[in-house]
């Protein structure tokens, strides 16, 4: 394995060092943009080294740290071969609640105090030093007061414009100019940073023009010899943020609005750029509805034209022309992925995804007369209002589609548990993980493994649903987090972070899981954007 555009700086003549964590394994941290586009971003400033950081593919985790016996080595950067302890700031990028355990597990291992409050005492005590830790990211944004314990400063929004202002003033402080304490006072004036141990107001920060945002020209590109690899080996092309049709689960839609288009021009200069400083065979096209781009079309062309193939994620089923479907043909994509998310019409219109059943229909029976044949399907269950009718719909809708004349394993069907997000209109919609009724959504995924396992052309993307129904309660209760949960989950680290260590915290702090979702359904809110 190697990766391409790999910047590695001499640490003798830089000012500070930065450690990027993505609390995860390589094959995830480098299928997102963010890390390519934060590693690019802030090794564009010569005083600064910015290095990777992941959870070693090789390891089977333990939890706690204390309880893993394989050396903390495992944990140096990719370009340098430096410790997580070693760096001026570590830097995570969080996307998923569910990484919340790793982010602990890393800390843990590089003997770096989990809580603020740990690190405060600690450096009173013996002098001690630890990186400046701050996080970003999805999951931050969306609400940063479950991590508020152990992070420093934490990103909200957008980072291009705040992040210059940020390093002016940690240089100031790592020239030890001012104290920490100054420094967070400081911080706090930055617009999207939230400083936890002050509790400061702060607003989400809005990149209001794409073009704004630097375009890693050299990006990280690995060269996996595996069949695994799937993104890692693409260049990756944002065409947008926010997403333009505000469907009433999507965090895209409500923490990432509003919708904005890089422009056209500024993403042919972009792809011819890359072709000249690059060596890549595919362009992965980013952004939450990369469909609604005005001039979608003609990217796509240009790219196929230049003799690059290319990838796109969940496309909108109306946005599917029979031109558009032939132009994956071109570009020899071998599957579609939609996002149906309901199988009742009432149910999907209830979401904000006005798409009827029999256009659905229309569609995939032109994907099918087409050379690409596989699609792969989305769908969420235990969503606000839904009856058993409207499981047995999912079944009715997905034999219809089978009956077309699919082949063996053409249709990839995911159906995850339905999450509420804070600060979207589905917050409080946390009826389906209270205890009376995780049973009824356990029955609902038999019900849908019972219709669909024996369909020769329906490949099923679930498995274990209590494992699956467990981890999607944790994530919301992350999601819907306070500082109490904050406390919760760091007992549930030191328990094993296993279901097991999850109700032995909960016992331990005297805490219900399910009183705190009621409290949550009563319109209690921890976070406000």
């Amino acid at each position: 394995m190697y990766t391409e555009n790999v910047i590695v700086k001499d640490w003798r003549k830089i000012e500070f060092s930065f450690g990027l964590v993505y609390p995860n394994r390589f094959s995830l941290g480098m299928s997102s943009y963010s890390i390519r586009l934060l590693y690019f971003l802030i090794n564009s400033f010569d005083n600064i080294a910015c290095e990777r950081i992941f959870i070693p593919d090789n390891l089977s985790l333990k939890f706690p740290a204390s309880k893993d016996y394989s050396s903390k080595n495992e944990l140096r950067s990719l370009e340098n071969k430096v410790l997580p302890d070693e760096f001026d700031i570590l830097g995570f990028s969080l996307h998923f609640e569910n990484d919340f355990k790793n982010i602990l597990w890393i800390l843990d291992k590089a003997e770096i105090p989990l809580t603020i409050q740990e690190r405060q005492k600690k450096t009173q005590k013996d002098d001690s030093k630890f990186p400046l830790l701050i996080a970003g990211g999805p999951a931050v944004t969306s609400n940063p007061i479950p991590l508020s314990k152990f992070f420093d400063i934490l990103f909200i929004g957008d980072s291009e414009q705040n992040l210059p202002l940020f390093f002016d003033l940690f240089q100031t402080y790592n020239k030890q100019k001012i104290s920490f304490e100054e420094f967070l006072e400081r911080a706090k004036n930055v617009e999207g940073l939230f400083i936890p141990i002050l509790e400061n107001d702060v607003k989400r920060v809005v990149l209001k023009n794409l073009d704004d945002s630097p375009t890693p020209i050299f990006q990280l590109i690995s060269k996996i010899p595996s069949k695994k690899s799937i993104f890692e080996s693409n260049f990756f092309l944002e065409l947008n943020r926010g997403c333009p049709f505000q469907c009433k689960f999507c965090i895209s839609s409500f923490h990432n609005y509003p919708f904005r288009n890089r422009s056209y021009e500024n993403i042919i200069n972009f792809i011819q750029k890359s072709i000249q400083y690059s060596n890549y065979d595919t362009i992965s096209l980013i952004g939450s509805c990369v469909s609604s781009h005005p001039k979608f079309k003609q990217i796509c062309e240009y790219i196929i034209d230049n003799g690059k193939r290319l990838t796109v994620p969940s496309i909108r089923v109306e946005h599917l022309t029979q031109g558009i479907i032939q132009l994956f043909e071109k570009a020899e994509i071998k599957t579609i992925t939609i996002a149906p998310e309901a199988g009742s019409e009432k149910l999907r219109y209830a979401l904000g995804k006005k798409i009827s059943n029999e256009k659905i229909i229309s569609i995939v029976t032109q994907i099918k007369d087409s050379q690409i044949k596989n699609i792969k399907f989305y769908f969420l269950i235990g969503l606000p209002n839904e009856r058993e009718d409207d499981i047995e719909e999912i079944i009715s809708l997905l034999k219809s589609i089978d009956q077309l004349g699919f082949t063996k394993n053409s249709l990839r069907v995911n159906i995850n548990p339905f999450i509420p997000k804070i600060n979207t209109p589905y917050e409080k919609e946390i009826t389906f993980y209270l205890d009376e009724n995780l049973t009824k959504l356990r029955r609902k995924y038999q019900r849908l493994e019972q219709e669909l396992k024996s369909i020769n052309s329906i490949t099923l993307r679930f498995k274990n649903f209590k494992s699956i129904i467990k981890n999607a309660r944790l994530q919301a209760l992350i999601s819907l987090g306070n500082q109490q949960v904050s406390d919760l989950l760091l007992n549930y680290y030191n328990n094993g972070a296993t279901p097991v260590g999850l109700q032995k915290a909960e016992k331990d702090l005297n805490f219900s899981l399910n009183d705190y979702l009621l409290k949550v359904k009563e319109c209690y809110s921890p976070w406000k954007m």
